[in-house]
C-alpha cells in the first residue's frame, strides 16, 4: 500500500506526461531484464534533466519507516509548514528520537490566481520546516 501511494505521489508531483515519459525510459532500459528500484528513479532523473533529484528524494520515502506529520500555519499570505515523524501513540520504553527523520515532501498548492484544473504550483520540503 505504501508503494502503491509513493508511486501516485511522484506521478502527480512530476505530472502525468513526466513521469510516464520516465517509466517509458525504465522500460526501454530494461526491457527482458532484472531491475531494482534505483534504476527506476534513474529514469524519472533523467526525464526530469537534473532538476530535482529524484533517487534523492524516494530514498527518504523508502528508508525511512512511517510517515510524516506536516502541519501547516497560514498567517494573512505567510504559509510555514513543518514536518515530523507521525506517531499515532508514545510508549516510553519503544519511543526514539526522529530527529534523524527527515522526508523530501512533495507538495502541491493552489492559490487564489489558479484553480487546480488549470495550474498548480510544487514545493519540495526537504528541511523540518519552510
Amino acid at each position: 500500500l505504501k508503494g502503491a501511494s509513493l508511486i501516485l505521489m511522484l506521478k502527480h508531483y512530476l505530472t502525468k506526461d513526466v513521469f510516464r515519459a520516465g517509466i517509458e525510459v525504465y522500460l526501454h532500459n530494461h526491457n527482458y531484464g532484472t531491475a531494482q528500484s534505483d534504476d527506476l528513479w534513474d529514469s524519472m532523473n533523467e526525464i526530469t534533466n537534473g532538476t530535482l533529484d529524484v533517487k534523492k528524494m524516494m530514498k527518504t520515502w523508502i528508508l525511512h519507516k512511517g510517515f510524516p506529520l506536516v502541519t501547516v500555519v497560514r498567517k494573512g499570505k505567510t504559509v510555514s509548514l513543518q514536518q515530523e515523524k507521525f506517531l499515532f501513540r508514545v510508549e516510553p520504553e519503544n519511543w526514539t528520537s526522529d530527529a534523524s527523520y527527515l522526508w523530501h515532501i512533495p507538495l502541491t498548492y493552489i492559490t487564489s490566481r489558479c484553480n487546480f484544473t488549470r495550474c498548480s504550483n510544487a514545493y519540495l520540503l526537504d528541511q523540518k520546516s519552510g
